[in-house]
């Protein structure tokens, strides 16, 4: 939900809260780090995103598979946890697990 809603803590996020003095993405310096950006354009992430975001084909390339499909989770979140962008705020993301709703494993 946080991704879809862009209240997570990258840049453009912390600087509008102001937690930060600047929205430029701190491993590249290219662009405002947006979700958009992080999850799909940073060159810093690009081999991350090459392996992360394979099995999904072409519609790995639009936020509206990343945040929406079922399918995108397990893939988003390794994404994320092999990036470590996020460690030190959130922690290693788990990905579904059985017994919860929409659940892709068996128990």
């Amino acid at each position: 939900v946080q991704f879809r809603t862009n209240h997570v803590p990258l840049q453009s996020y912390l600087e509008r809260i102001g937690k930060a003095p600047s929205a430029t993405c701190p491993t590249c310096g290219d662009a405002p780090e947006t979700v958009h950006h992080f999850l799909l354009v940073c060159p810093t992430y690009a081999l991350h995103r090459a392996v992360h975001f394979m099995p999904l084909g072409f519609s790995g390339r639009t936020l509206a598979t990343l945040l929406n499909s079922k399918d995108a989770l397990r893939p988003l979140f390794t994404y994320i946890n092999a990036t470590g962008r996020l460690r030190t705020v959130v922690g290693a993301l788990v990905g579904p697990c059985s017994g919860y709703p929409d659940s892709d494993t068996e128990d």
